[in-house]
């Protein structure tokens, strides 16, 4: 099933590499994990971005999708 998620980059950091945390609207499955090259070019400077994801139970990760417009959460 497809979501959207917040996906936000350590704000202390100056590793590209850190994970970073995402989560869907109602935190029901929150992760940190590292984001690819591909999600951190769509992402660019932005500290926050919002993208369709799909979560897999069996590994508690996300999937990232492509990036969609910003949300107010």
């Amino acid at each position: 099933m497809t979501e959207i998620v917040k996906v936000q980059v350590p704000l202390a950091s100056n590793d590209p590499k850190a994970p970073a945390l995402i989560y869907d609207r109602h935190q029901k499955h929150v992760t940190q994990q590292k984001l690819d090259y591909g999600i951190l070019k769509l992402m660019g400077n932005d500290v926050k971005a919002f993208f369709n994801a799909e979560w897999h139970p069996a590994s508690h990760r996300w999937t990232l999708n492509e990036r969609v417009k910003d949300r107010e959460w």
